[in-house]
């Protein structure tokens, strides 16, 4: 019986074309005696967030329903340009119990027993470092705005004298909460959904009582 795959491609813009990521990856499929039930494509800034890429979220939905077993991709940067959404797609498939074939490492991410492989996992040990490095980029760039503000004296944040109540601010987080109801760990929370850590450890503080 033949494993089904989808193929996945993508390219940054309009002027660009995917057929030469897709024909090359139905040659593997063919070798490798794979079933070819979706071809997933788009032409978007592997930059943008995984909600903002139909593609991603169209991968995403058929893995959850259990459409394929193996994804089939040119290279890991065709998943996305950002390290931290690139990180949170890869766990999630995983989690379905979804490998992913690299055509460029000629690897696949996940071995026959659904373990991750000793390649794989460095791969994913760089991927947090640069994901890291992103968040903290990020900060420097928010604080660094922020100071800016306060200097022409413009308030940031909410507006003074404002209280959110915990439904309002729970209701924010819905993929954290089932994380956490899943038995995801606070640090592993953070990783997944790019949270931080004083956020995640608040929600699980609400949902406990």
């Amino acid at each position: 019986m033949k494993i089904p795959v989808a193929i996945f491609a993508r390219v940054s813009s309009d002027e660009q074309d995917f057929n030469r990521q897709i024909l090359d990856l139905k040659k593997i499929a063919v070798a490798n005696n794979f079933e070819v039930v979706s071809i997933i494509s788009e032409k978007v800034s592997g930059a943008k967030s995984n909600d903002e890429r139909i593609g991603i979220q169209q991968l995403l939905n058929e893995a959850r329903q259990g459409k394929f077993q193996k994804v089939l991709c040119a290279e890991v940067s065709r998943l996305g340009r950002s390290t931290i959404q690139t990180l949170k797609l890869v766990e999630e498939l995983h989690q379905l119990g979804i490998s992913i074939y690299l055509q460029d490492l000629k690897t696949e991410t996940l071995d026959e027993k659904g373990e991750i492989s000793f390649q794989t996992e460095m791969m994913l040990h760089m991927l947090s470092l640069f994901a890291k490095n992103e968040r903290r980029n990020l900060t420097d760039r928010i604080r660094s705005g922020m100071n800016q503000a306060r200097l022409k004296n413009i308030h940031c944040g909410r507006p003074k004298e404002s209280k959110e109540d915990n439904s309002t601010f729970l209701s924010k987080y819905p993929k954290v909460i089932d994380g956490l109801k899943r038995g995801f760990s606070v640090r592993e929370c953070v990783k997944l959904y790019d949270t931080s850590l004083g956020t995640v450890a608040k929600i699980r503080k609400m949902i406990e009582v």
